[in-house]
């Protein structure tokens, strides 16, 4: 049983005036509206700051665009006259997770029918916004998907933070056999592992490309909130460069156009976008980077060694590195989809790493740590259990009789 986070009454003040629906509803929509103004906002103080050329500010097209740039987040596809751009900026992602999160747990009532008004109207509004964003261009394809995308991050925002509310009656993993909860945490601790050290990773790369980073920004020649504008939209795909760099130590690596590779053996660029975030790629290749896979392996042993009290037979063993599997597996492939779209048109159509090869490189120098210690812990449990075998299984001397 999970129990319910402490909330100030007057932080719930208002969901507590309400019936259940209503407060499912308000939740909603304010997720919505909230999520909407943190990029909406930006977007118009730019276009409020941009040269006037005698004619006034397009307000229209600017709102147009931010809403697209929202949907974008939820992973809608934003198509120019230039081609479609699909690759999703996973930092506004996690940030309007976040104020689902944050939404339902200051507003949203116990009953589960709240929850799930919460989620149809947040999926409802998104969809509508979709509809008036593509002024009547394949308009319900692009529904449909915000639709979609906005369930899938609607769901575990909502239910999330009414669990972090309310607390959490029945608690699912408690039902599942030890060895499957010891995997799924395992599971789970192998992801949150590679992606620091694919963070970290990225971060070396981010410091030798300091330079190049602030050539093209002094090259950009951009005002304050031009500059300012700039740097969120840059840090909201700092998330989808981490997954990329994921791919790189696993090994495959990842393009950023057509015929390009950013990999630890290999390296091959092409013509790049003016952006100082892609000053942060790996440009180094060979060498002592040739082991960085290895790093997945620590991984996967770091974990085992872990967990390793937990675990007491070769079944258990094998069940925890099953679902350890799985659940990797699983998340991995999620990951490197979300991470992979169209950038632009020509050679940036197909940007990011290859799912497959990334998510089978991932999960087998994570396993192969796993196994390595799991393998070195099976033995010395033998060892142990022969050691400790009964004094009256041991030979005896001859003539001997054990005292009655």
């Amino acid at each position: 049983m999970t129990a319910p986070t402490a909330t100030a009454p007057s932080a719930r003040g208002l969901a507590g005036a309400l019936p259940a629906w209503a407060s499912g509803i308000v939740t909603g929509a304010i997720a919505a509206a909230a999520s909407l103004i943190v990029v909406l906002a930006p977007a118009l103080a730019a276009l409020a700051s941009a040269p006037q050329t005698g004619e006034s500010a397009d307000w229209g097209a600017g709102v147009s665009v931010a809403t697209r740039l929202w949907l974008l987040g939820l992973g809608v596809p934003f198509d120019t006259s230039a081609g479609a751009f699909d690759l999703i900026p996973l930092g506004l992602t996690v940030v309007i997770l976040a104020i689902l999160v944050a939404t339902a747990q200051r507003f949203l009532l116990s009953a589960w029918s709240a929850s799930v008004l919460a989620i149809v109207t947040f999926a409802a509004l998104v969809g509508v916004a979709a509809s008036l964003a593509s002024g009547g261009l394949d308009g319900s394809s692009l529904t449909t998907r915000a639709v979609l995308g906005a369930t899938l991050v609607g769901v575990p925002g909502i239910v999330l933070g009414r669990v972090r509310a309310h607390g959490l009656t029945i608690d699912v993993i408690d039902r599942l056999p030890p060895e499957v909860r010891t995997g799924v945490r395992a599971g789970v601790a192998s992801l949150a592992l590679v992606l620091l050290v694919a963070a970290a990773a990225g971060l070396v790369s981010a410091v030798r490309g300091a330079l190049p980073m602030a050539d093209t920004l002094t090259a950009l020649d951009a005002d304050a909130v031009g500059a300012a504008v700039l740097a969120v939209a840059q840090l909201l795909y700092v998330p989808t460069l981490v997954v990329w760099m994921v791919s790189w130590v696993a090994g495959p690596g990842f393009s950023v156009g057509a015929g390009s590779v950013y990999s630890p053996t290999e390296v091959v660029t092409g013509e790049l976008p003016d952006l100082p975030l892609l000053g942060a790629l790996p440009h180094g290749a060979g060498g002592l980077l040739v082991w960085a896979p290895l790093l997945l392996v620590c991984v996967g042993a770091v974990v085992r060694v872990a967990l390793r009290r937990r675990v007491r037979s070769w079944r258990a063993e094998a069940t925890v590195t099953v679902v350890l599997a799985a659940v990797l597996a699983t998340s991995v492939a999620m990951l490197m989809v979300l991470g992979s779209g169209a950038a632009g048109p020509g050679r940036l159509a197909s940007v990011g790493p290859s799912a497959g090869e990334a998510t089978a490189a991932v999960v087998g120098l994570v396993l192969a740590g796993d196994l390595a210690v799991a393998a070195v812990a099976g033995l010395r449990r033998r060892q142990r259990a022969a050691s400790a075998a009964p004094r009256s299984e041991q030979p005896q001397p001859a003539g001997f009789s054990p005292p009655r």
